[in-house]
């Protein structure tokens, strides 16, 4: 990195011809803004070169930060990149990185095989069909909240998470005016199993009040609901990481753990819940502290005084 720099600032090549011609090529991705050394990426965006210095505290950041879901390394990587920074050995750091990590290595998934093929998506626009299921019983916290209700997204694979005391038909229909119409408006299709906080009149009113087609998933096939049981093993999975052991403190890790689950990249799609749904990937901490291209950007802006 730093040959490539003194060739940006100041033209120093190798006196070799073939050096000189290599480094003439690798310097093509890379640019100055301010004396500051960024590489344009595949889609011509601009990343910043992290100093070998800062690029533990990024790696510490996005993988087990505030926003951080504790990802593997190729996943670890792609979280890095997408919020702006890069440094030339950044796949084999991250991998040693995770591996160093006591919570990964206690709490991951045996992974037998890769992510699986895209498939089908049955829903035409996003918050148009959600899937809805009770996480629990939990180890009983403060206030008494035993269970979480949630609900995921169709298509963004968005969740929304409640903790509750007990698994009703109140708590359900307070959930669904409370965190999805009022929040995304009125969803066409809402699939759930057949317990009893779901399939009892209160549900079957509210659903038929506002128009939205109430969907069982079979006794004999409860894949039906496969992306609720699926948001259940994510939220779980990056619970028992963020608590460290102290299980009773769930309730306050929740909002954590949704954040970081709906803004990290799926290593399937590439893309998050949040950027299918907002068009942008969100602004996290370390893009702060360490000044990723688009703050930085963003800093130099003066809006006109009203």
């Amino acid at each position: 990195m730093d040959e490539i720099l003194d060739y940006l600032k100041s033209g120093t090549q190798p006196d070799d011809r073939r050096e000189a011609q290599k480094l003439k090529l690798a310097c093509a991705k890379y640019t100055l803004i301010n004396g500051e050394l960024y590489r344009r990426s595949y889609a011509r965006t601009l990343t910043k070169c992290l100093k070998p210095e800062e690029t533990l505290k990024v790696m510490e950041a996005v993988h087990q930060g505030e926003c951080g879901t504790h990802a593997r390394g190729r996943s670890l990587v792609m979280r890095i990149l997408r919020q702006g920074f890069f440094w030339p050995n950044i796949h084999k750091d991250t991998q040693v990185f995770v591996e160093k990590c006591p919570q990964c290595q206690y709490y991951a998934d045996m992974q037998r095989q890769p992510a699986g093929y895209l498939k089908l998506i049955n829903s035409s626009w996003p918050f148009v069909i959600w899937g809805l299921d009770f996480l629990g019983p939990m180890p009983t916290a403060m206030k008494g909240y035993k269970w979480i209700l949630v609900a995921v997204d169709y298509f963004t694979m968005w969740i929304e998470a409640k903790p509750l005391t007990q698994p009703t038909a109140q708590n359900v229909e307070n959930f669904l005016w409370a965190n999805i119409v009022c929040r995304y408006g009125i969803p066409m299709v809402i699939i759930t199993d057949n317990d009893t906080p779901f399939a009892n009149q209160r549900i079957h009113d509210f659903c038929g009040e506002h128009q939205i087609k109430l969907k069982y998933a079979s006794v004999w096939h409860p894949h039906t609901n496969g992306q609720a049981e699926a948001a259940n093993k994510n939220i779980l999975n990056i619970l028992k990481k963020r608590l460290d052991g102290v299980k009773i403190r769930w309730p306050e890790e929740l909002p954590g753990a949704l954040w970081a689950y709906n803004t990290a990249p799926s290593e399937v799609t590439q893309e998050s819940p949040y950027s299918l749904s907002f068009g942008m990937d969100v602004v996290i901490p370390v893009e702060m502290e360490h000044l990723s291209p688009r703050v930085e950007a963003a800093a130099s802006f003066e809006p006109e005084a009203l």
